[in-house]
């Protein structure tokens, strides 16, 4: 959700340098600033951090014209792989998920992430 963050940081400041949206008033942008913090202090587990990150991903969405998507589809996957890395940080890797683009989960990894050693292109689609 990180990469996607700063994505759309991106695409807020070239709304902006293109004159399609404007920037809120000082007091605006302090207020707003003072209740994401607040809110962030209150966070107490991982899955409050990640809806919480989706939230503040669907306000920067909401300000620009950045293409929606299912943000509640991403936090559930990202909930499903923290869940499987609180479950076992060495095999989390080795799980597979629902694209949310095409519906489809993709394939199990024909060898577990810890004994794999050969990252090239061949060996992936082997």
């Amino acid at each position: 959700m990180k990469i996607l963050i700063f994505d759309l940081h991106a695409w807020y400041a070239r709304d902006f340098i293109l004159g399609k949206i404007s920037l809120p008033s000082k007091d605006e942008m302090t207020k707003n600033s003072l209740e994401w913090k607040k809110r962030e202090d209150s966070l107490q587990d991982d899955e409050q951090k990640i809806w919480f990150q989706g939230d503040y991903t669907k306000e920067l969405i909401e300000a620009t014209d950045y293409p929606d998507f299912d943000i509640e589809g991403v936090n559930k996957t990202f909930m499903e792989w923290e869940h499987h890395k609180h479950e076992d940080i060495m095999t989390f890797r080795n799980n597979s998920y629902k694209s949310l683009i095409t519906g489809n989960k993709s394939p199990l990894h024909h060898t577990e992430w810890l004994d794999e050693l050969d990252d090239s292109m061949k060996a992936y689609i082997k």
